[in-house]
């Protein structure tokens, strides 16, 4: 049986070598936008007995979630071998709980409807936050790509003395992970939260490194304010020479622009979502990941 994948990301960047590595033929479709909103979809490749990967780009998801429900019932009617969805990142973590009444876990309500027509999930590193794993969430199989060892390998040919910094407490792991595995200094700051747009950052021990190149390490840059509150405090620290990695460049309000202006001195990211500042690749994480679909 053979595998097709189909592109629902505009981001060949990340979905060709995706492709060559996990031994799929690139599928083709059509898609059509009326002036009114719709979408028609149109399958260009039978997809009968084979397994079937879609690989889709659902930052800003509000304009991309039906049509790729569409693409994945469209698949199933055609009685796929099975179903893959690889979303890079992956949205609507944010609501874990219900933290007023009325609300709901939006979490699990989009996870059920995602899905409806899927055998397997793959996702890069997602944001979870009071959930331990995807499996509380997802009643499919979900498999995780990790974004840490690509990271720890573009630092480590990319930076001269570096000391890993991670924005919050929930950064630890994933910053303790790149560190030990190039050998390098880490420490986390400790960030309170008051608002949307407003953070207080505190980093103790940074007066060892002054002399060294700070990166700061973060899953996902939305409005980019942690990150803007953080390089002040560094610059004020004495700080020469700050770093930004981001694994999910969602890069919101200008946030792009706003780092690019401030003290830092380059701002890189991960491909899982299209974005110039794309430099370290993530395919073979996910390409690993695939491996393991049952």
């Amino acid at each position: 049986m053979s595998t097709l994948l189909f592109d629902l990301s505009e981001n060949l960047n990340l979905s060709a070598p995706v492709c060559d590595k996990i031994g799929a033929t690139m599928g083709k479709l059509s898609m059509h936008c009326f002036p009114d909103g719709e979408v028609n979809v149109q399958l260009l490749t039978p997809c009968k007995e084979q397994t079937v990967v879609v690989l889709a780009d659902l930052s800003h998801p509000n304009s991309k979630i039906l049509p790729l429900l569409f693409v994945l019932r469209m698949i199933k009617e055609q009685s796929p071998k099975k179903i893959v969805l690889i979303a890079p990142y992956l949205p609507y973590m944010r609501q874990d709980a219900v933290f007023h009444e009325g609300e709901s876990i939006l979490a699990k309500h989009f996870a059920e409807i995602l899905s409806e027509n899927l055998d397997a999930l793959i996702t890069v590193d997602p944001h979870l936050h009071r959930f331990f794993s995807l499996d509380q969430v997802y009643p499919i199989r979900t498999y995780l790509a990790h974004t840490s060892s690509p990271i720890a390998q573009w630092i480590k040919s990319q930076v001269k003395e570096p000391v890993i910094v991670g924005p919050d407490s929930e950064s630890r792991q994933w910053v303790e992970a790149i560190a030990s595995e190039i050998h390098v200094p880490f420490l986390v700051a400790n960030k309170v939260r008051r608002g949307d747009k407003d953070v207080e950052i505190t980093v103790k021990g940074l007066e060892e490194y002054k002399d060294k190149t700070v990166v700061l390490v973060d899953d996902i840059i939305s409005t980019g304010h942690t990150i803007l509150e953080i390089t002040r405090h560094l610059e004020e620290a004495g700080i020469r020479t700050i770093i930004c990695v981001a694994t999910h460049a969602i890069f919101n309000e200008n946030a792009y622009g706003k780092l690019a202006h401030s003290h830092i001195s380059q701002i890189v990211s991960c491909n899982t979502i299209p974005h110039v500042s794309n430099a370290i690749d993530v395919s073979d994480s996910i390409a690993e990941s695939f491996k393991l679909v049952k």
